[in-house]
């Protein structure tokens, strides 16, 4: 896909990027608009570049605690070596427009020359997903643009034997997460196709304000009806989100019609 948004209303609701490249600093940065493909830095971001001792505190704070355990369990390696790092160039922020997806594309393109200079890992603090150098180019700065790249889906299993499924990263499209509850585990797989709908629509700038038909690849028509959360400070997602019911989804396939 491209980077227009066909579906998108101003909401005053604006997209928020929080990266992390470690290991680097702003001496001799080279960007380049052609081979980095960027036309500015996006207005509303912030461009930091923190070193230990004087940023020890913050830095620590950035990748400690609950997110330092994600990332020891899921990039052991890779993590040790980020905490090693005493230099570390932030982008952060909240765009400002966001009318198209420029301000992602630009954004790519900045950590992409950080990656360039000698960073040896990148973080994506909205998604908790820790790249090494050559992931984030080949994932993330060569690839066609899709929003699933930069959007997680998690699953957690309920005290009740039920399943949950949530995504974290919507806020970097200025829109709400997912959240599909009572689901068994025979309905994840067509659930996961409905979230990644939902997914893609919002990335083109869509909001869910009313129950929508939505029909995936596989041929599921499923019509959702999603309840929108205005919590911000939900640790679950750090962004608002949708609340959405399985068992509220009316759901059609091709040979039922």
């Amino acid at each position: 896909m491209g980077y227009e948004r066909p579906y998108y209303k101003d909401l005053n609701y604006r997209p928020f990027l929080f990266y992390i490249a470690f290991g680097t600093d702003n001496e001799h940065l080279d960007i380049s608009k052609e081979r980095h493909r960027v036309d500015e830095f996006p207005d509303g971001l912030d461009f930091l570049f923190l070193k230990k001792p004087e940023n020890d505190e913050y830095m620590d704070a950035l990748i400690g605690g609950t997110i330092g355990k994600v990332l020891n369990d899921n990039y052991h390696n890779l993590y040790e070596a980020i905490q090693k790092t005493d230099k570390w160039a932030v982008i952060r922020g909240e765009v400002q427009k966001d009318s198209d997806l420029h301000y992602i594309r630009n954004a790519i393109g900045f950590v992409q020359a950080l990656v360039e200079k000698g960073a040896i890992g990148v973080l994506d603090l909205q998604t908790f997903t820790l790249y090494t150098p050559s992931e984030w180019t080949s994932k993330i700065f060569d690839s066609e643009f899709d929003p699933y790249s930069h959007v997680v889906i998690l699953t957690s299993e309920m005290e009740d034997g039920s399943i949950w499924l949530h995504t974290r990263g919507m806020r970097k499209f200025g829109r709400p997460d997912i959240s599909m509850e009572k689901l068994w585990e025979n309905e994840v797989d067509n659930a996961a196709r409905v979230i990644n709908q939902m997914i893609f629509y919002s990335a083109l700038g869509a909001f869910f304000s009313r129950p929508v038909k939505l029909h995936t690849h596989n041929g599921l028509t499923c019509i959702v009806k999603p309840e929108f959360v205005e919590d911000l400070d939900n640790p679950d997602f750090n962004n608002s989100y949708y609340r959405i019911l399985w068992d509220e989804c009316e759901l059609e396939s091709e040979s039922d019609k």
